[in-house]
């Protein structure tokens, strides 16, 4: 009983160290516009507009939800300040577009959309803040073919299939570009419609995917360049896994590929990075290791402020199961 004691007076120590209090003079901020905008050929432009502000009470503020089960969840997300007065310019190929329109909670919208092959400069004044500016190319859709899969190739080291998905991909403009590739099972069974499949990292060779720092971070999406194979084509073959119900039934495998601007890659990039990280390091406290990463910069190509400016064309297709 006396070691029980102990052991219980030890751990609630160690809890409530985890809950107090430490004073820290944060440095100031200047102030800056943050700006979040993709762009896509299929929408109507669309620009969030906000700023950033010092580390205070007001930062943050909790949102409750319901959960769908008769409880509600709360959680503590970031209290951007909305600018809702800023000038915002869309420039095509080097001449004005379109003004955007303010319309609610820091989003500015046009009726025009963008088209493939242009490259588009953001001109954003908001008063207070230095003007900022960003600029991207929207690509050409991606051209695939000779698209198959197999779905059951060889099992993991757990006993789970893995299969095969073969597909050329033709790349069209001779400087260097950028992809991002998803699949989803297709099936009426079990009363799914949709299933994410995986990319199993330790079963893909191919140098296009092993080249790409992503593979190993997030499996359900991978971003790749054309640096093995520029302005040729390359026939793909991608390794995956699914979730075992998946594997009970047949199905069809959509797949979407991406040309993405260079933007687009280096901020989805560097946050898959960061998520990755942040894993790590809760693994590494879950196993009493010493917490050195340093943290990894989210990706930013906007001048005098934050955020991004991307844009990306979509081809998406279905491979018929056999």
């Amino acid at each position: 009983m006396k070691v029980r004691i102990s052991i219980l007076v030890v751990a609630l120590a160690l809890l409530s160290s985890c809950n107090r209090e430490i004073d820290f003079d944060f440095p100031d901020v200047e102030p800056a516009i943050v700006i979040n905008s993709i762009i896509t050929p299929e929408s109507p432009f669309c620009v969030h507009i906000s700023a950033i502000m010092p580390i205070s009470d007001e930062s943050y503020i909790d949102v409750t939800e319901p959960d769908g089960y008769g409880f509600t969840n709360t959680y503590t997300v970031p209290n951007p300040k909305i600018i809702d007065n800023a000038s915002v310019l869309m420039y095509e190929d080097g001449a004005l577009l379109t003004p955007l329109g303010y319309a609610e909670d820091g989003y500015y919208f046009s009726d025009k959309c963008p088209k493939v092959g242009s490259t588009y400069t953001l001109v954003v004044n908001a008063p207070g803040y230095k003007e900022c500016k960003a600029t991207t190319t929207l690509y050409n859709m991606p051209v695939l073919s000779n698209m198959s899969f197999c779905d059951t190739i060889s099992v993991d080291e757990e006993g789970y299939p893995l299969s095969r998905l073969s597909l050329t991909i033709k790349d069209t403009i001779p400087s260097r570009n950028f992809y991002e590739m998803s699949c989803r099972a297709v099936s009426d069974k079990y009363d799914v419609e949709y299933e994410w499949i995986y990319f199993n990292s330790s079963r893909n060779t191919d140098k296009v995917l092993t080249q790409s720092e992503c593979l190993p971070f997030n499996n359900r999406v991978l971003l790749f360049t054309d640096d093995y194979f520029s302005s040729g084509n390359h026939n793909l073959e991608v390794i995956y896994n699914y979730l075992m119900y998946v594997a009970m039934v047949k199905y069809d495998l959509e797949i979407t590929v991406k040309a993405i601007s260079e933007s687009y890659y280096e901020y989805h990039r560097s946050k898959l990075l960061q998520s990755y990280q942040d894993e790590g390091l809760f693994e590494d406290f879950a196993n009493g290791e010493t917490l050195s990463a340093i943290p990894v910069d989210i990706y930013s190509n906007i001048e005098n402020g934050y955020g991004v400016f991307a844009s990306y064309s979509t081809m998406t297709d279905t491979i018929m199961r056999r």
